[in-house]
């Protein structure tokens, strides 16, 4: 057998829906991969049982005599990353003021690290991305929700509870629609992927491409949908991707104003109607931020895909592990 002088890191993924796990290695190459449904209602302890066998699964894919620095798990929030403590996480229905850090560390007798998903997105992208060394990055996630993970000299932005990156509810377009918490005109209620989609809806006309798309009834419409239609030259699909960019712009916009990173990257479902209107995008950002900001802030999508968060977890617990 062989042996090995790379450092490892065992990396999992909690989501509303799948659990992930793999084991990650210092240049961000994985082994071992495994998931399985979250099923948040069983309770946040079954699930950590359930998680300590995945990751048992992907630590027995290390090289023998490897070392293995400990677990880093990046999750949906809101969570306390010094403790793990969920606080009112809506898409972990039951694990409010729960954690399964020290559950997890016992089972697997490592140091175990948690953050937030979209932070360490961001921290991912710092270290294995398109941005690789910078010290000032904002990572946002456009999907079923409006997310975001803050770098600022070097460092994770997590606030007093661990809460900070919820970009999704800055206002970008006040008396519009409201996210699923009511913020009025937030990010997340006016162009995440259900947002597109009910947006589509009440411009319904039932007739062209995206009634086509659609098979004639409206509430079969998704925002890939919206986008195809676009690309067909549906107006109605041509409008809702206009304001859609409209409002993407605007709360990237002010993301740059605020923070002034070296750079801006995107990931999430939307992104990719999003990548087909790149230029428009990216001009309209100009447009939406301070002059001289937005002409000198890269916007990028992830080239990272699903695995960003993954390799964030990793990425934690590497950082974490050289610093104690």
């Amino acid at each position: 057998m062989t042996t090995s002088n790379t450092q490892y890191a065992l990396a999992a993924d909690i989501g509303g829906t799948n659990i992930r796990a793999a084991l990650v290695d210092s240049d961000g190459r994985m082994t071992g991969r495994g998931s399985i449904d979250t099923l948040p209602e069983r309770g946040i302890e079954d699930a950590s049982e359930r998680l300590a066998r995945l990751l048992k699964a992907a630590r027995a894919t290390a090289p023998s005599g490897a070392e293995i620095v400990g677990v880093g798990v990046s999750t949906a929030g809101p969570i306390r990353p010094a403790t793990g403590t969920y606080n009112h996480p809506p898409n972990l229905p039951g694990w409010h003021d729960k954690s399964m850090k020290s559950s997890l560390s016992e089972a697997m007798e490592t140091p175990v690290w948690v953050g937030h998903d979209a932070t360490l997105a961001a921290l991912a992208e710092t270290r294995f991305g398109d941005h690789v060394g910078a010290e000032n990055l904002i990572y946002v996630t456009i999907s079923t929700g409006v997310g975001g993970g803050i770098i600022a000299n070097s460092e994770m932005v997590t606030g007093s509870a661990g809460g900070a990156g919820e970009v999704g509810h800055l206002a970008v377009r006040t008396g519009a629609y409201k996210c699923n918490v009511g913020c009025d005109g937030c990010f997340e209620g006016n162009a995440s992927g259900p947002a597109i989609a009910k947006i589509a809806r009440d411009r319904w006309t039932g007739e062209g491409a995206l009634a086509d798309l659609a098979d004639g009834d409206p509430e079969n419409i998704t925002s890939r949908m919206v986008f195809d239609a676009a690309d067909d030259g549906d107006p109605v699909a041509q409008g809702v991707v206009d304001i859609t960019i409209q409002n993407v712009s605007i709360g990237l916009g002010m993301l740059i104003n605020v923070f002034n990173p070296e750079a801006l990257v995107i990931g999430g479902g939307v992104v990719q109607g999003l990548q087909r209107h790149w230029e428009k995008l990216k001009e309209t950002v100009i447009e939406k931020s301070l002059p001289g900001y937005g002409k000198t802030t890269p916007l990028t999508a992830t080239r990272l895909g699903d695995d960003v968060s993954l390799l964030g977890a990793a990425q934690l617990a590497f950082r974490q592990a050289r610093r104690q």
